[in-house]
């Protein structure tokens, strides 16, 4: 039985493992250990600059086949993963008896550190931002031909960079191997998070214990704490009864500034029963996303169903109303290839009233440009690209669910069309390491001149300085007012669906749709400490990331996030019902 032996003691070293060649790498330092193995920090003896992170078997079981034979099938497993939310496997290696896995190294921290000594409860946005990236990871490996169960899913095991991104690791290699016939190794990993079903029955688990183990994550970056935390002296045991027996007390006992509808989103992921539990990570992602934008969970208790009124919600994704008639404006011929100039100037860029990520407020100068009237909409879409991917179907609506490089595309597309210069080239460059030496993996670039005379996307500056009037700005909070249902479509007044665009009010610069309505791709990677180093005069963002910055707010989203500084991110590949983009050019 592994209980408490050292590291020193079970390879048998003491300082000798840095510097430890494991060929073609060299080991830089150790990066933590668990039940089956240890994780080093490793740098590439043959490509400059490459630093990976290995994962080595215990020695202790390398003569055992049959957790030698576990360790390799799950490397196989997680190298054929390719998912931006999961640690890549990049290779496999043996060597003198010894096996190990090689993973990209991710420069941050735990979301475990975030919680404990950074923040403790994260800030509700950003709590869900981060979460929402976990499901999505999650929901990849269980959408697999034969569902993959992670089993051991805790903020320990999520890897945060320093622009957000997450990215899960430690697929619970030491779980499987705890349920082999035979096997001496004791139950791993923290118990609070482990399911009913898990302790009781472990051989019979789902995909559902994965959800336990997301609202337990979740629960405790809402309030800082687990619900079965006890004390020093609480043995594995007691947690284990209390997991099994104990009610769960809500969230708000540890940090009561929760809104009602997390609270129910948390306790029906966590509920003793998992036939009461949300199926699967997509479904969560589904109510997730309408939380978001102001709706309420049904959960079962013990006493029955606890049913809180849903003002006004997202609509279910697979029933969508039939949109409400529009407002007229007589604006109904704007494309989204209509484009007004914006005066270069200087502006305060941000809001110290807002979220963490708007601060610090700063100053920016811009050069002039000239921005689309309105979104792009779905006949200019169709016109360009020859289809219509939107969920709301309507020529003179914003065209909808298509991704950051469709965009970038549409622009390329719509200026050759012109017999303009195009702003973006897109290029495959090998992926560097043994495995994209091996097997010919390549990686997609996108390259820009914001001097060509074509469209593209707008910065997040630009965005934010034509959202706020440019020049011509009377301060308001929303673009055109400081009442949201005169100049946008929102969770309130949208009746659930995209609106024609250009019949709400323009704001200073006649521009319509700035807030709300379909949220708009910018040109920019994400990072939330951008502005605390951004450079002044045309900043284009950081030099690289995960995802892309994305503003403005959406008809199914709150009042406060379309203010014309809030931020926002997703993935170049998401497709969104309520996300679209508007046209920039830089001249003429």
């Amino acid at each position: 039985m592994l209980v408490a032996h050292s590291f020193e003691r079970i390879l048998g070293i003491t300082g000798s493992v840095m510097g430890k060649i494991i060929k073609p790498y060299e080991v830089i330092s150790q990066l933590g250990q668990g039940g089956m193995g240890v994780v080093y920090k490793a740098r590439s003896l043959t490509l400059k600059n490459k630093v990976v992170a290995i994962k080595q078997l215990w020695p202790q079981f390398n003569n055992n086949p049959k957790f030698v034979q576990m360790f390799l099938d799950e490397g196989e497993k997680l190298f054929n993963l390719d998912h931006r939310n999961i640690v890549k496997v990049t290779d496999i290696l043996e060597e003198g008896g010894e096996y190990f896995i090689v993973m990209e190294y991710v420069e941050g921290r735990t979301l475990n550190e975030i919680i404990k000594r950074e923040v403790g409860p994260i800030e509700r946005k950003r709590a869900i931002r981060l979460f929402r990236q976990i499901l999505e990871g999650v929901a990849y490996i269980h959408s697999q031909p034969k569902p993959i169960i992670h089993r051991d899913l805790k903020p320990l095991n999520v890897l945060v960079t320093n622009d957000d991104t997450v990215k899960i690791t430690d697929f619970g290699i030491a779980k499987e191997l705890e349920y082999v016939e035979g096997s001496s190794t004791t139950m791993k990993g923290t118990p609070t998070y482990m399911s009913p079903e898990q302790i009781m029955d472990p051989g019979s688990v789902d995909i559902r214990t994965d959800i336990y183990s997301l609202g337990m994550t979740f629960y405790e970056m809402l309030c800082a704490h687990t619900p079965f935390t006890g004390n020093q002296s609480t043995t594995p045991t007691a947690v284990y009864t209390q997991v099994i027996n104990d009610k769960v007390p809500l969230p708000t006992v540890f940090y009561p500034d929760i809104s009602d509808a997390l609270v129910n989103f948390v306790m029906k992921s966590i509920h003793k029963d998992r036939e009461q539990r949300f199926p699967n990570a997509i479904e969560m992602l589904k109510e997730l996303d309408r939380l978001d934008s102001g709706g309420q969970t049904t959960v079962q208790g013990d006493g029955g169903f606890k049913t809180i009124h849903i003002p006004k919600a997202r609509p279910e994704y697979k029933s969508i109303p039939s949109p409400a008639v529009p407002q007229k404006s007589g604006l109904e011929q704007l494309t989204g290839n209509e484009v007004v100039l914006v005066e270069g100037g200087s502006f305060m860029m941000g809001s110290n009233t807002g979220d963490p990520d708007e601060k610090p407020v700063h100053k920016v100068t811009l050069s002039s440009f000239f921005i689309g009237k309105v979104p792009v909409t779905q006949a200019l879409w169709r016109e360009v690209m020859g289809n219509n991917p939107s969920r709301f179907k309507g020529d003179n609506r914003p065209v909808e669910c298509v991704s950051w490089y469709e965009a970038v595309e549409f622009c390329n597309r719509l200026s050759r069309r012109e017999g303009l210069s195009g702003c973006y080239k897109e290029v495959e460059r090998e992926k560097t390491g043994l495995v994209g030496s091996l097997f010919g993996q390549k990686t997609k670039v996108m390259l820009y001149d914001f001097n060509a005379n074509g469209y593209r996307l707008p910065t997040e500056a630009e965005w934010e300085y034509a959202a706020r009037g440019g020049n011509k700005s009377r301060g308001f909070k929303y673009s055109g007012s400081n009442d949201l249902d005169q100049v946008g479509w929102y969770d309130n007044n949208s009746g659930s669906a995209t609106k024609e665009v250009g019949t709400k009010q323009p704001n200073e610069l006649g521009l319509y749709d700035m807030s709300g309505n379909v949220w708009e791709w910018c040109w920019d990677w994400y990072s939330n400490s951008y502005y605390s180093s951004s450079i002044q005069t045309d900043p284009r963002g950081p030099n690289a990331g995960s995802n892309h910055v994305k503003r403005g707010g959406s008809w199914n989203y709150l009042a406060e996030h379309c203010r014309v500084a809030n931020r926002d991110i997703s993935n170049q590949d998401s497709m969104y019902f309520n996300l679209g983009f508007r046209l920039v050019r830089t001249r003429l």
